[in-house]
């Protein structure tokens, strides 16, 4: 299979007036990966065909999104972040927590320092949202987690489930899974202590970028912290947040 330059524009305009995400030159073989994917799932061979089907069939495009914005993600990635979570720190947002290796891993960090938040787990793919709720994943998702933390919070497979580990309940408890998207959908009804917006903000433009930050400002209790990827930055973008250090800002009313 093979997409033409006008096929590419056509899914790079879908996808970025839904999600944002931005589907630049470079990102051709990718988008050909994850769309011969779904056309060998829905049995469609031509990709104009396919395009069709995207425009009036709204589970299928929810199929692709999906497709197109999972991402590799593992337990306690970027784990330093963690350390400047406190007992104050009551409500958290994970905004991009892909299958929930993000929200269980702070469930985790706030439980064995002594205190124990509401954590608000967002992500546009239905398919990862529904990994989370399970709570069941491969074992290598843990290799940053130390074998006595491993015990205390998770259940070991057997049987037909040998190699997977599943998240004990007491954590799935802390954790509220929900469908959201950055760009279009309107904000909780709540604010946050905290929001963790790590490695989505990479997949944006600035203008997007700068439309999702500032959002996410909004959200945010006065004090609270906003958290970042490692390898993101919100420089060259407009906003109303105070640096901290790499990756962590602050919504500080004088600032």
């Amino acid at each position: 299979m093979h997409i033409t330059t006008k096929q590419f524009k056509k899914f790079g305009r879908l996808i970025y007036d839904y999600c944002g995400i931005n589907m630049h030159s470079g990102k051709e073989q990718l988008l050909q990966a994850r769309l011969s994917k779904r056309l060998r799932s829905t049995g469609i061979s031509s990709v104009d065909e396919y395009l069709k089907v995207l425009e009036k069939n709204y589970q299928e495009f929810n199929n692709f999104i999906d497709a197109i914005s999972t991402n590799h993600t593992f337990f306690f990635r970027e784990s330093s972040h963690l350390a400047c979570l406190r007992k104050e720190h009551e409500k958290i947002w994970c905004a991009a927590c892909s299958s929930g290796e993000e929200p269980f891993s702070i469930s985790i960090y706030c439980l064995e320092n002594g205190f124990c938040p509401s954590i608000f787990a967002t992500d546009i793919s239905t398919s990862v949202l529904k990994m989370g709720e399970r709570g069941v994943f491969p074992i290598e998702k843990a290799k940053n987690v130390s074998p006595p933390i491993l015990k205390k919070y998770f259940k070991k497979g057997y049987g037909n489930w040998e190699g997977s580990i599943k998240v004990k309940e007491n954590i799935k408890r802390m954790v509220t899974f929900n469908k959201y998207n950055l760009v279009t959908d309107p904000l909780p009804s709540k604010k946050f202590d905290t929001i963790f917006c790590r490695n989505v903000l990479i997949y944006f433009d600035n203008n997007v970028k700068t439309v999702v930050v500032n959002k996410l400002y909004d959200a945010l209790e006065w004090n609270g912290i906003f958290i970042i990827g490692g390898a993101e930055s919100l420089n060259n973008i407009q906003h109303r947040y105070k640096y901290i250090k790499p990756s962590i800002y602050q919504k500080v009313s004088n600032y």
